[in-house]
This record gives structure tokens, C-alpha cells and sequence, in this order.
């Protein structure tokens, strides 16, 4: 390092001192006879006489009571002296240090793929090389602006002060050296390397990319083009070796240009049959001799807006069609080149909103924009053929808005523009809120579904005479949106057939939205109770058994009261059992999350901790008459039966959000077992721990069958 060096002539300086002190010859050439020549006696003349008891070392040091010490200006001037020489070794030091270090972290690490501290060690090797040549003409340019220090006696240099006062020289100097030496940061993009570094893996990987994409999807050329807005064309970044390099594309042309204007992906089994057919553009590919039968090209978005496209042309297997497998793969593909090509702080923000997003909206939750474009294309012929059965005016498929508590038309057949409903508000609303079928006839203008708006229904003109509104359920009975159906054309009132059709439509509607696995979870849901009821005659084989839960009515139940009404609600009732150690009705606040995880993990159970009635819409005197199975769970069988109760408890089912949990009863299970509850009787409903609801005129009549071992 460059104060190394000064270091090192500061070390020559003192040893040049030391052998001025050393003391005269004069006496022991004198004594030995010798003559000297007269201009050495007179060299001799002006040294320091030795004193007798001095050393002839060269690190005698003279002593400080016999010194006059340097003056405050002298000291002040000797650290000026020292200062102003380490200002230019510091700033050249970091000047050429970051300098050096910012081109060959951008230049050499980036070729060779070295680290950013490798361009450091190197750009600091060249600065200290540079100080080495420099120093001499630094110390000269110093000296002759006057930063010399004053005339000072060896003794007086050597003095513990003047060497204090000339470090502290040597400090503030290389501390402002150091920092004007910064001065190219100020100028300089820290993340100009990086971004190169990136940039060079990016094309590695998207060359990569390239040849995957050919080799999975089976393709005889794959092209990725980057959208240029200004010059409204396409320009090929990568693309496979068959293709030539950097070719352009016109975005008003084919298939490709469809595609970035339009934001959606286009399959074609054969392009002669599409009205997007040109012979100039397809029948000799971008004059490779390549003739296009099959395209596959997907947008690639960043910030919202189409990026580019990847074009896959002509499937080799498969008939020489793309499949929707292959139509999944490359969205996703899409989605990671999507991530690629964006800033990292972008990148963070546009995954955490589109991960909000898919948690606001219910809908599909499939991974790919392909999935989600073909489930949208199916919806708009499926609605068209609603309204041909139904011989209805206008149909449209509203989905539920979560974050918004609105219904918005996803799709719509007829004259109906697209448009938001709050939910609760109209017959849409409100069949949602309630999950129920709303079957509307509005002819009549004092009908209390009748509005002003219906006049003239969204601003389409239409007069709504008639609406039929079926909710769409996911597997837990979860709303999801509904599809509403306008003005039957033939009568007043669309007919309880035309109720069943749609209904048994919005099953399979809710299917879709639902996801892959709808299918499935729905079987097991329908299996489900059968499965209850063969699982607790198993488990009568059993040391323990089962007990048989006779559901026959309830009297005065609760309204709820939402906030801000004034009235309460009728509550949507039902049941459920299970078997639980120690009194639940005794047991401290809080029964209603721990109930609410327990069934949140017994949702993935085959055959259910909890026994679950049907549901009972907006009734507070239910009318059930079932008998429900309760099988005796496993963890449980070496209790004692004196600890163990079956949990009743009473649920308000809610067609958008959980269902509320509204009071419960417990049976001690040696009670069942003994035999004492097999009539039906009346029982009082309790209210929750630490919630004070009046429940007294409350009743459940049930009865309990123990299904015991056979002997």
C-alpha cells in the first residue's frame, strides 16, 4: 500500500538521523597519531560533541530534558507537511482501486464468471502498483506548494511530540484522501455488473430454453421474439437452429402478430383452415423451406403488457397436433421467462400480486393462463346453449369477488352488458348470500323484487319480466358466483324443469371453477355418509362400538344478527357429533376455535370424526328426523368411558365465508352406553364459553342407540 511505502523512506529517514548522532571520530584518529585532512576537521567541528559516557548505538536516543521542543507553529506545520502528501496517496488509492475494480468487474468477472471481491483484490493491485510510481512526484509537487516541514534538530524530530503530531498528519490526510477518492461512485451504477452478469445467464439460459422447448413439445422450429412497440414489430432474441437469427416480424402479420397484439394464445392444428392462413408467411417459413402445418405461441408478459412470444411451429408426433399438455407446459414456461426478463423488484411484487390476487378471487386455481384462456373460450358456447334450453332473453356466469363482496359478469350471451352486483342487492345477490335457487317472476311492477333498474336492466333497454338465479356451490358448499338467466321468452316464470336444468348445469360449472380435484372431492362427499354409517357398524365389532345418533327436530333456535341490522336473520341450521374426552361444556373459552381446527383436519379424512347432518335453510324450527352414525375413534380406546361425552353441537351454515358455531349440548357416553337415552326427549342448547346469548327457550330433541360388540 502506498503509506506502506511512506513508511518504509520514513524508517530510511530515521536511520539516516541515527548516523548523524553518532558520536565524533575525532578523539581516536587524534590519539592514534593520525592527521586529518582540514575540511573533515572542520565537519567534525560542527557535530555534537560526545558526551563521555555516550554509546556508539545507533538507536541512542538523546535526552528529552536537554531538547528545546519544537513551537506550536512548527508542530502545526509538520502536520501539514505530513497531511497533504497522504490527501494524494488516498485519493489515488480508492480512485484507481474503484476505477479499475468497476471495469474489470465488468469486463473480466463477467467473461471468466469471477466474483465481484476478485475484481476488488485486482483493482487494488493496480492502485498500489500506481502508488509505488507516484509517491516521489507527490512528495516533490508537495514541496514546492510549501508543505515542507520546519528545520527541526535530529533531536527535536525525535521528540515523542513531534512524532505525535506528525501521525495525526498522516491520519487526517489518508482519511480525506480516502474519501474524495470515492468520488467515482457518484457517477458509477453499482448494479451495472450484476445486471450484466445476469443478463449473460439469462441468454445462456433462454438458449437453453430454446432447445428444451423443441426437444419436450416435439417441435420442428421454436422462436422467441421480443415485442419492439416503437418500431411495431417483432425481433427474435433466440431462436432454434433451423431459424435464421434475429429475423423480424410484423405485428399486424399472422399468427404471431395475433398473438402479441391480442395477449391470448393461439393452438392450430392445421393453418390452412384458419382465416390467419398466408402462403407468403407459412408455406416457406421464413424462407427455410419450412411449411407450416401447426402453431402453438403464447404470449410472455412483464409488467402487465405482452413482452414477446414464444412460437413453437409444427408438432412431430401426435398427428401433428399440440395437445393441451403441451399447451400447459409452455405457459408455465412463459410464466418463468415472464419472471426472467423482469427487474428483481418487480419480479417480487408481481408474484406476491398475482398470489393475492389467485387468494381474493374464487375461480379456478389451475397454474396455467392456458388452462384459465380454454376454460373462458368452453364458457361462452356453454352459456349460448343455456339460454337456447331455457329460451331465455340473456344469460351470464357472475363470480364472486371476495375482497369486493361483489358478483362480475365473467362471461355473457345476449344484450346484456357486463356489470357488477353487490352481494344481498337483487335476486342475484341475494340467492348468493343465501345460497338458494331464486326462481322471480317481476311482470307485476309491485313485486317486491321489482326496481326502477329493471326498467331498463344495466342500461341495455331490457325490462326484466322475469329472473332465474342458481348459485354455484365448491365441494363445501361454498359460493362461488351463479349464473343468471333473464326474461323467459315462451310465459311468465321459467318452470321447475328449467330450475332442475340449471341447477344440474351450475353442478358441473361449480366443478370447473372448482379445480381438477373437484371431481373427486365431490364423490367423496357424496360417498361420504355411506361410508359413516359402514364404518360405525365395523366399529360395533369392536371392544368400544358405536352409537347410532337419532336427529329429530329443534325448537326456537337463534336468529343472527349481522352488524348494522337491527333484526336478526333466520339462522341455516345443522348438526353435528362427535365423541370428546372430558365434559365440553365445562371446558374454558375458546371451544369454538378449537372445534373450528378440528374439523379443518378432519376435512381429509375418509370417514369423519364428526358426524354432520343435512342442512335446513332459514328455519328456526327444523325438521330433521335422521339417524347419523358416529364411529368411536381410535385415539380414544383406553379411556375410560366416564371420560368420555358425544359433543353436540348447533351450526350456521353460511354460503360465503365459515360457518358460525352457535351453542352445543354433551351426553356422557357410559350414559348411552348404559342404555338411558334411547327415548327422545327435549334437551337444552347451551350457549358457548364466555359468550352470553340467552338460549332457554332453545330446544333439541334427539336420542342415542349404542351400537355395542356382538357377543
Amino acid at each position: 500500500m502506498l503509506p506502506g511505502r511512506f513508511v518504509l523512506r520514513s524508517g530510511l529517514a530515521k536511520e539516516l538521523s541515527a548516523r548523524k548522532r553518532t558520536p565524533s571520530l575525532r578523539p581516536s584518529f587524534a590519539s592514534a597519531g593520525v592527521r586529518l585532512p582540514s575540511t573533515v576537521n572542520r565537519v567534525a567541528d560542527s557535530c555534537p560533541k560526545a558526551l563521555p559516557t555516550q554509546s556508539f548505538s545507533s538507536t541512542a536516543v538523546p535526552d528529552e530534558e536537554h531538547v528545546e521542543p519544537p513551537s506550536r507553529e512548527q508542530l502545526h506545520r509538520c502536520m501539514q507537511a505530513a497531511a497533504v502528501p497522504f490527501i494524494g496517496f488516498g485519493f489515488l488509492d480508492n480512485f484507481l482501486m474503484i476505477v479499475f475494480g468497476d471495469l474489470i468487474d465488468s469486463t473480466l468477472c463477467v467473461a471468466l464468471n469471477f466474483s465481484t471481491m476478485a475484481a476488488a483484490a485486482i483493482g487494488n493491485t493496480i492502485s498500489d502498483g500506481a502508488g509505488i510510481w507516484s509517491g516521489q512526484w507527490l512528495e516533490s509537487k508537495c514541496k514546492a506548494l510549501g508543505f515542507e516541514e520546519p528545520k527541526l534538530s535530529d533531536a527535536q524530530q525525535e521528540l515523542p511530540q513531534t512524532i505525535r503530531w506528525r501521525n495525526i498528519g498522516q491520519f487526517i490526510g489518508i482519511t480525506i484522501g480516502c474519501i474524495l477518492g470515492c468520488c467515482p461512485l457518484f457517477v458509477m451504477d453499482p448494479n451495472a455488473a450484476v445486471q450484466q452478469r445476469k443478463d449473460k445467464e439469462r441468454e445462456e439460459a433462454f438458449e437453453i430454453v430454446i432447445s428444451k422447448v423443441q426437444e419436450i413439445l416435439q417441435a420442428e422450429a421454436v422462436g422467441l421474439l421480443i415485442l419492439n412497440r416503437e418500431r411495431n414489430e417483432l425481433v427474435a432474441s433466440h431462436q432454434s437452429a433451423n431459424l435464421p437469427p434475429n429475423f423480424h416480424w410484423n405485428i399486424n402479420e399472422g399468427v404471431i402478430g395475433h398473438v402479441a397484439k391480442s395477449g391470448n394464445f393461439i393452438n392450430i392444428a392445421e393453418i390452412r383452415d384458419e382465416a390467419l392462413y398466408d402462403p407468403k408467411l407459412h408455406d416457406d417459413y421464413l424462407n427455410t423451406g419450412i411449411s407450416v402445418q401447426s402453431i402453438l405461441c403464447m404470449p410472455v408478459f412483464k409488467g402487465g403488457e405482452v413482452y414477446g412470444v414464444l412460437n413453437v411451429t409444427n408438432k412431430k408426433g401426435n398427428n401433428g397436433t399440440f395437445t393441451q399438455k403441451d399447451e400447459d407446459v409452455l405457459s408455465a414456461i412463459c410464466s418463468h421467462i415472464s419472471v426472467a426478463v423482469a427487474d428483481d423488484k418487480q419480479t417480487f411484487n408481481e408474484v406476491i400480486e398475482q398470489c393475492e390476487k389467485s387468494m381474493r378471487i374464487t375461480g379456478s386455481p389451475e397454474f396455467t393462463s392456458a388452462a384459465s384462456q380454454r376454460m373462458a373460450t368452453l364458457f361462452v358456447p356453454a352459456l349460448e346453449g343455456i339460454r337456447t334450453v331455457l329460451g331465455a332473453e340473456a344469460t351470464a356466469l357472475m363470480l364472486l369477488d371476495q375482497e369486493t363482496q361483489e358478483l362480475f359478469s365473467e362471461v355473457i350471451d345476449g344484450p346484456l352488458p357486463h356489470h357488477r352486483t353487490p352481494v344481498g342487492v337483487g335476486v342475484a345477490g341475494e340467492a348468493v348470500q343465501v345460497g338458494h335457487v331464486m326462481n322471480v317472476e317481476m311482470q307485476d311492477q309491485q313485486s317486491g323484487w321489482f326496481q326502477e333498474r329493471h326498467k331498463n336492466y344495466q342500461g341495455s333497454g331490457m325490462v326484466v319480466r322475469s329472473e332465474l338465479v342458481v348459485p354455484l356451490f365448491d365441494t363445501s358448499r361454498k359460493c362461488l358466483g351463479a349464473i343468471k338467466c333473464i326474461n323467459k321468452q315462451e310465459g311468465s316464470k321459467f318452470s321447475q324443469e328449467d330450475v332442475d336444468y340449471a341447477t344440474e348445469v351450475a353442478h358441473h360449472i361449480g366443478m370447473m371453477l372448482e379445480g381438477p380435484d373437484a371431481g373427486l372431492r365431490r364423490v367423496l362427499a357424496l360417498t361420504r355418509h355411506k361410508m359413516q354409517s359402514k364404518a360405525a357398524m365395523q366399529a360395533a365389532d369392536l371392544d368400544r362400538g358405536a352409537v347410532m345418533c337419532n336427529l329429530i327436530k329443534a325448537e326456537n333456535l337463534p336468529s343472527r344478527l349481522d352488524p348494522g341490522q337491527k333484526k336478526g336473520k333466520v339462522i341455516d341450521p345443522y348438526i353435528t357429533f362427535s365423541i370428546d374426552r372430558g365434559n365440553p361444556l365445562k371446558q374454558e373459552p375458546g371451544v369454538e376455535q378449537r372445534v373450528m381446527r378440528s374439523r379443518n383436519k378432519d376435512r381429509k379424512a375418509a370417514v369423519r370424526r364428526f358426524a354432520k347432518s343435512l342442512t335446513v335453510l332459514e328455519d328456526s324450527n327444523p325438521m330433521w328426523n335422521e339417524s347419523i352414525a358416529l364411529a368411536f375413534p381410535k385415539k380414544f380406546e383406553d379411556v375410560p368411558i366416564e371420560e368420555l361425552w358425544v359433543h353436540v353441537l348447533l351450526w350456521d351454515y353460511d354460503s360465503l365465508s365459515s360457518d358460525d358455531l352457535v351453542a352445543h349440548a354433551a351426553f356422557p357416553l357410559s350414559e348411552i352406553r348404559a342404555g338411558r337415552m334411547k327415548d327422545v326427549a327435549a334437551h337444552r342448547l347451551h350457549p358457548l364459553p364466555g359468550i352470553d346469548q340467552d338460549f332457554s327457550s332453545s330446544k333439541l330433541w334427539v336420542s342415542f342407540d349404542p351400537c355395542m360388540p356382538h357377543e
